[in-house]
């Protein structure tokens, strides 16, 4: 049974090619170029900021950045721990939330203290070696306050090392997926840093690189695998997958996105189920975006020639976005909420984030520049 309707999936996902865009193409405006040696983890956009975070040589560090891309503040995280900030998100009241894994340094014995003898005439000390980079076993939240101001530091011992993807947050708490070798990892928290029950999804073909927190309590996970699901077998070379997790936490939903031949995933996704991925065989190379209602039925589809993954976002007016690039040019498309472009943009180089509030409206993160659709 579940076979059929996972084939079913399959196929409703494949009749939506790219359809003609006839609207004109104009250029995004540049908010900031960003300098090829800063090490970017992602890009949050606010209500009163757009902020970049990301990891330096000695920490991690989240940025404000106002709407002419002028630094508003900046926040720097040392605490004399190795560790590392991969994902972020935003709570309801606009609080920046931070994820990576962390470590304590450990000390290295050195050996004992020779006597001064006529080798050592100076009488040097032979100390400790040091300290070297310990394994990142710790998954772990940061909070930093809309002002640029510290608000707790929250971690979960693990037994092997870590690297979360993404968080999703709202009122009834903290969302998590992150990656393992021993197989993609979710798990939740609520917001005074209090961890639930890891819970272990697929083995080590499985990866998870986005999750959705409902207001239920319940998580939507997405990725991509070749493992089975509720007896949800593969269809293509690599499919993408939604995995769908009550509160307890228990897997109780699997749907699979797959073609014979092909590879795909699901990389980006908003809290209205805009999906955004990718589909790779020997003949194309398309950027996929899919609006799925509640009940995870596809409700439209479409499907772009492209060199990269779809990054999708919601405005607050109904209409959706996504941005994906072909050999080097950039696309960002408009749609209604019936899935009809009704506008398109265009910018240089991928989309790695994308994000949208009411008062910078959509800002679109490249590696190389900050992109920006302001409001009309």
């Amino acid at each position: 049974m579940f076979r059929k309707i996972a084939l079913v999936l399959s196929v409703i996902l494949s009749f939506s090619a790219a359809p003609l865009i006839a609207a004109p193409v104009t250029p995004l405006t540049v908010v900031k170029a960003i300098p090829m040696d800063q090490d970017i983890a992602g890009m949050l956009v606010g209500d009163g900021a757009i902020y970049l975070f990301g990891n330096t040589p000695t920490g991690g560090y989240v940025t404000a950045l106002n709407k002419d891309g002028s630094q508003k503040w900046l926040h720097s995280f040392s605490d004399l721990t190795s560790f590392t900030i991969s994902a972020g998100a935003l709570d309801a009241s606009g609080d920046i939330w931070l994820a990576g894994a962390s470590a304590a340094p450990i000390a290295i014995p050195g050996a004992v203290n020779p006597s001064p003898t006529a080798a050592n005439p100076e009488g040097v000390v032979i100390g400790d070696e040091g300290a070297i980079r310990p394994d990142l076993n710790n998954l772990t939240l940061w909070k930093v306050t809309t002002a640029g101001t510290g608000a707790g530091k929250y971690q979960l011992p693990l037994t092997a090392p870590v690297l979360p993807t993404s968080l999703s947050i709202n009122k009834s708490g903290i969302s998590l997926v992150a990656w393992q070798s021993a197989g993609s990892l979710f798990v939740t928290s609520d917001l005074v840093g209090k961890f639930g029950k890891p819970l272990r999804v697929g083995k080590t073909t499985t990866t998870l690189d986005k999750v959705i927190r409902n207001n239920d309590g319940s998580s939507i996970l997405l990725g991509s695998s070749t493992e089975l699901f509720l007896a949800n077998k593969a269809i293509g070379v690599r499919d993408g997958i939604i995995v769908k997790v009550d509160a307890t936490p228990k897997i109780v939903q699997s749907l699979r996105s797959g073609e014979k031949g092909a590879t795909r995933n699901w990389g980006s996704a908003t809290s209205s189920l805009l999906l955004g991925g990718y589909l790779k065989s020997k003949p194309a190379s398309l950027a996929t975006i899919t609006k799925f209602g509640t009940n995870l039925k596809p409700t439209w589809t479409v499907r772009y020639k492209a060199t990269s993954s779809a990054v999708v976002a919601n405005s607050s007016n109904f209409t959706s976005f996504a941005a994906y690039e072909n050999k080097g040019s950039g696309t960002l498309v408009t749609f209604d909420k019936n899935g009809k472009v009704i506008a398109t943009n265009s910018f240089l180089g991928q989309p790695i984030a994308v994000g949208f509030s009411k008062s910078f409206g959509l800002c679109i993160y490249t590696g190389e520049a900050i992109y920006s659709l302001g409001i009309k």
